[in-house]
Parts: structure tokens; C-alpha cells; sequence
């Protein structure tokens, strides 16, 4: 095989027997993985594994090649139509509506007319491979195939790759994901330099009155500080608008103590992606301590958010199939999202027979679905995850359509600052108001008790 020129190795868990990864190379610079689709199904009669892929890469580059081992020689057909982020959210959308008593979000839609993609396989006993030699040589070693995926975009200056989607299906008899990844080259010192920057500037800080409030500095440092909950929130923010950059204005009122009298966000009114990131940095910063002053202040800011250069990690891991799939020893970075019984219209809705079909579902059965979020990003000495197969819960368990449907959980609202003295002023009334009916009962029993001991004996 002809060389393809400089090549970089990067895994995304897929399920195969005994490991499996997928390899990128081909572009320069070489792009990260942001965002990545597994569905996974498995054929129990014929030990046959399908799995549909797609990825979201940054930064978007003509060419490049992604490579999946598999432990036997696989097919490969692209789906360039099929949405598989748009899949998933039609799989889960019932079940959240029928727990939890609304909606998710529907992720942002996933561009399918920039790239495309073609599939070719690599032969373990091929001379030259086109991904890195020390990735590859463990499973070139263990006799493995490759399944790789040629991803090319047109010129037009986009951010970053979203790929089509590929059905790969190849035998498997087991169900493990291999989340390890060759380790990557280190980056240039001014670019790691760069992508270790902070994505969050505070900017126009206004306080007054000027005589009293602190320094706008002094301002910023405490926004600033323990950034982490904060790029949390901005995560979650980025699953529904992906490498968008945004702002969030906040309005304060600070005790002279340095506590919050008050915090809001004006765009805490906004849509529903944009209210929920400002509501989660609101609450954040509400319980923040300020610094002290001889008497009240206020202040506004604006937070700049803008997505890190090495985007976040996040893998959407989807198992289906008539049995259910349990992670045993999930790493802190993996966490279960659903785990549920889906009715045969839910899926139907999201997959078309010809679909189903091919991943190997059974018409007429009881269907499961898991979905697992990993987001490590530190994948070079990550263990596999290993699923062990267990029949579907009994009618009426946890997860089953049969489960009893509890009623959401609606929460009392927190008290406001404003709330709690008038609270306690009404506590302190109703306290009033039961000691002096007490007084005037023991005021009126007594005058009772002395006029009958006055009255003259007959």
C-alpha cells in the first residue's frame, strides 16, 4: 500500500472482541476528537457485531482516514443520510417524556453535506499500514483487520469535520469496548501554551459606588477562581450548541459582609440552551464571597465563554439489542445516562426497517437501551470497558414499560434573601399573637377563681 503521508493515532471506544479502536491519520494538523457516535448492537444467533459510527473532528482538515480494528474481516457501507445524533435523541426522547415529565434538548443537527466518506480494508498481513506502526502492531499481532473510513471535505474554510455516518459489522462473540489510546505527540510549547488557556474572560466590570466597591481587578479574581464549575456548566452548554462561543451578562448586589444579596442574569430569560447555561453559572456565582466594604455594592460583568482549543471529549456510547449490556467497573469519567425498555414504535420511529435489520434487531422482542457518556480525554492507559450480558429485567422493574411511573419531582424554590426576613418577621407575629391569647386565658380563668371565692355562703 502506498504511504499516506504524516499520520497520527487517536482511539474512540467501539465494541469489538477482544479490543478495538478507531485510528485517525492523514491530516496535518492532525485533528482531536470532540464529539463521537457508538450504536451497538449484537446478533446473539449468529455472533455477528454491527455498529454504527460518526464523529464531530476539530479542526477540520481535506483528508482523513479512520481506521477501526476488528478481530475478523469487516464490511462496510456509508450512510451518509443517517443523523446519528438526531438517532439518539428520537430513542431517549419517549422515555425522559414518560419519567421525568418533559423533554430533552434536541442536539445540534449534524451536518451531512460536507463531507463524504468510503470504506476499504486493510488486511493484517498488508505491508505497509496507514496508521501509526507502534498503534497498530498489537492488533496487526493478534491477526486484526481494519475497517477504515476515508473522510474527505471540500474547501470552504469549516471549523471542524462532522462525518458521515458507517455501519460496520464484522463476527464478534463478545461485547468489550476498548477506550485505550496511543499516546499522542506532544504539542508545540506556544501552541500547548495556548490550548491551556482558560476558554473564560471576564470582561466589563462595572461597580459602584466607586468610593466603596472594590476594583474591577478585585472583581474579576473572584469570578475567575475555581473556574471549574463554570467550564462544567459551559460543557453542558456546548453538548447542545457545539463550538459555539457565548456570553453571559450578570447583575449583583453584595452585602457589606461580601455575601450576595443578590445575583440574576438577564439571559437567564433567554432560549432554553442559552437560560440553562446562565441559571447554572448564577448559581454558582451567587455563592461566591466578594470582598468586604464599610457598606453595600453592586456590580455587573460580562463572562466570555469561547471553546478551548482541544475541544472536550465526549463519547456517546448507545448499546441496543434483546439483552441487556451492564458496564461493571464504569471509570469516574463514564456515566450512565438511560437504561430502559423501549417500545417497538420508539424504535421504529428512529430506525427504518431496512436498519433495524441490518443491525441485526429482532422484530416481535423486548429491546434495551443503554446509553453511556465517557468523557475522559485521557484514554493512553484506560482500561477496556467489558459488558456482561444478563437477561432483561422481569415486567414491572426498574426501567421495564411496565415500571410504575412516578410523578416528577417538583422541588420547593429556594427562599430569596428578600424572603427569609419576612418569614421570620411572620414567625415572629404568630409567636406574638399565641402568647398574648394565652395571657388573656390565664387573665380570665383567675378573675374567675377570685370572684367565687368573694360570692357569701348561703
Amino acid at each position: 500500500m502506498k504511504a499516506l503521508g504524516p499520520l497520527v493515532a487517536l482511539s474512540i471506544g467501539a465494541l469489538v472482541s477482544p479490543a478495538g479502536a478507531v485510528a485517525l491519520g492523514g491530516a496535518t494538523p492532525s485533528p482531536v476528537v470532540h464529539e463521537d457516535y457508538l450504536i451497538v448492537s449484537h446478533d446473539e444467533a449468529s455472533g455477528r457485531q454491527h455498529v454504527l459510527f460518526a464523529a464531530r473532528l476539530a479542526p477540520a482538515a481535506p483528508r482523513v482516514l479512520m481506521g477501526l480494528p476488528t478481530p475478523s474481516t469487516p464490511t462496510i457501507e456509508p450512510l451518509p443520510k443517517l443523523d446519528l445524533a438526531a438517532l439518539v435523541h428520537t430513542l431517549v426522547e419517549p422515555y425522559e417524556r414518560r419519567t421525568r415529565g418533559r423533554a430533552p434538548a434536541p442536539p445540534a443537527a449534524w451536518v451531512l453535506d460536507r463531507s463524504t466518506l468510503s470504506g476499504f480494508v486493510v488486511a493484517p498481513s498488508a505491508g505497509e499500514q496507514p496508521f501509526d506502526a507502534s498503534w497498530t502492531k498489537g492488533y496487526v499481532d493478534r491477526n486484526f483487520s481494519f475497517a477504515v473510513l476515508d473522510v474527505v471535505t471540500p474547501p470552504g474554510g469549516p471549523l471542524e469535520i462532522m462525518t458521515p455516518a458507517a455501519h460496520i459489522s464484522f463476527d464478534a462473540p463478545r461485547v468489550i469496548v476498548a477506550r485505550r489510546e496511543p499516546p499522542r505527540a506532544e504539542p508545540p510549547v506556544d501552541e500547548a501554551q495556548e490550548g491551556a488557556a482558560i476558554p473564560l474572560v471576564v470582561e466589563s466590570v462595572r461597580a459602584e459606588p466607586k468610593a466603596i466597591a472594590p476594583s474591577s481587578e478585585a472583581i474579576a479574581r473572584v469570578l475567575r477562581a475555581r473556574s471549574g464549575p463554570l467550564l462544567d456548566c459551559y460543557e453542558t452548554f456546548l453538548e447542545r450548541r457545539p463550538g459555539e462561543a457565548t456570553k453571559v451578562t450578570i447583575e449583583a448586589s453584595i452585602r457589606p459582609k461580601g455575601d450576595t444579596a443578590s445575583l440574576r442574569s438577564p439571559s437567564e430569560k433567554g432560549e432554553e440552551a442559552t437560560r440553562a447555561f446562565a441559571t447554572c453559572v448564577v448559581k454558582i456565582l451567587r455563592a461566591r464571597q466578594f470582598p468586604r466594604t464599610d457598606e453595600g455594592w453592586k456590580f455587573s460583568a460580562d463572562l466570555a465563554f469561547k471553546p478551548p482549543r482541544t475541544p472536550a471529549r465526549r463519547t456517546h456510547l448507545v448499546l441496543v439489542g434483546s439483552s441487556r449490556y451492564v458496564w461493571k467497573d464504569p471509570p469516574a469519567s463514564a456515566r450512565l445516562l438511560h437504561d430502559f425498555e423501549a417500545k417497538p414504535e420508539d424504535v421504529a420511529r428512529a430506525m427504518a426497517p431496512e436498519l433495524r435489520r441490518g443491525m441485526g434487531l429482532p422484530e416481535g422482542k423486548r429491546l434495551w437501551i443503554s446509553h453511556w457518556l465517557d468523557r475522559d480525554v485521557r484514554r493512553a492507559l484506560a482500561e477496556d470497558a467489558l459488558f456482561d450480558r444478563e437477561d432483561l429485567p422481569a415486567d414491572g422493574a426498574p426501567g421495564t414499560l411496565s415500571a410504575p411511573s412516578g410523578k416528577p419531582e417538583v422541588r420547593p424554590a429556594a427562599e430569596s434573601p428578600r424572603e427569609k426576613p419576612r418569614a421570620r418577621s411572620r414567625s415572629k407575629r404568630t409567636e406574638n399573637a399565641i402568647a398574648a391569647a394565652a395571657a388573656l386565658v390565664f387573665t380570665v380563668a383567675l378573675a374567675l377563681w377570685l370572684a367565687r371565692d368573694e360570692r357569701p355562703s348561703a
